[in-house]
């Protein structure tokens, strides 16, 4: 193989490489996405539920 189809093919393998590890990193990234969501969704239904008790708390005495 000449110096130059090396290059060529390492090259593309380099980049067929960086492709895989984005599409790792999206997956990755997605998922975080998702916990995040979750958390911050229940994050909002604790805050509301104490505000609510601490209303009836004040009704009460």
């Amino acid at each position: 193989m000449s110096y130059y189809r090396e290059q060529y093919e390492l090259n593309r393998e380099m980049a067929r490489e960086r492709l895989e590890t984005c599409e790792v990193l999206g997956e990755i990234i997605n998922e975080q996405q998702d916990l995040i969501l979750s958390l911050k969704q229940e994050n909002r239904r604790l805050k509301r539920e104490n505000f609510n008790l601490r209303k009836t708390k004040r009704r009460r005495t």
